[in-house]
């Protein structure tokens, strides 16, 4: 399968590595430059254990590449991950301005894109999130209506240390979905373990 990862933080640089160590063709995006140039030069911009190995040995494979434009990483793949942060405000809440902004740039790409794309928020945030901010961002696309993406959480939980081995050995999985047969016709098409 073809995944863009969009956010290469902590839960977006494991995921990259693992989903490309599963075989899949992975593209990640990042603004940063400096975390897009260490992807594609095999290096981790995370410091996590093993990951900087997985890395490395996916993109010598070819299976691994890093971008800063998400409408070339949309237009390349069938499923984007969002691992964008969500930091806390001074009240307490989730910042999730980024959130929507990443939401904002995938729906102009799919604009121009005419087959079926998978949008899963990995992204920490609250209950109702989803519904409130990314369903309208994401539907806001002029001239692209339902089903032209299907939308899925699936809270990224990892520990720091233990990610990658997490990864692999997760003890649940949860997902939020919209279009039950569809989003478990894809789930599987993942062999299940794409994402823990």
């Amino acid at each position: 399968m073809k995944i863009s990862i969009l956010g290469l933080g902590y839960v977006g640089a494991v995921s990259a590595g693992c989903l490309a160590k599963e075989g899949h063709t992975v593209v990640g995006v990042d603004p940063n430059q400096t975390k897009v140039r260490l992807i594609n030069e095999g290096k981790s911009p995370i410091i996590e254990k093993d990951i900087d190995t997985i890395i490395a040995d996916r993109v010598a494979n070819g299976n691994l590449k890093a971008t800063t434009n998400i409408a070339e990483a949309i237009h390349q793949t069938e499923v984007s991950l969002i691992c964008v942060g969500t930091p806390s405000q001074l009240n307490g809440s989730l910042d999730l301005h980024y959130v929507r902004r990443v939401c904002e740039e995938i729906a102009e790409a799919l604009r121009n894109k005419s087959s079926y794309h998978v949008v899963v928020v990995r992204s920490t945030m609250l209950p109702g999130s989803v519904a409130s901010t990314v369903i309208p961002t994401l539907s806001s696309i002029p001239g692209k209506s339902w089903p032209g993406f299907w939308r899925v959480y699936q809270p990224g939980v990892l520990r720091e240390g233990t990610a990658v081995y997490d990864y692999f050995n997760p003890p649940k999985t949860v997902i939020g979905e919209v279009d039950t047969v569809r989003v478990t016709c894809w789930w599987r098409s993942t062999k299940i373990s794409m994402l823990p």
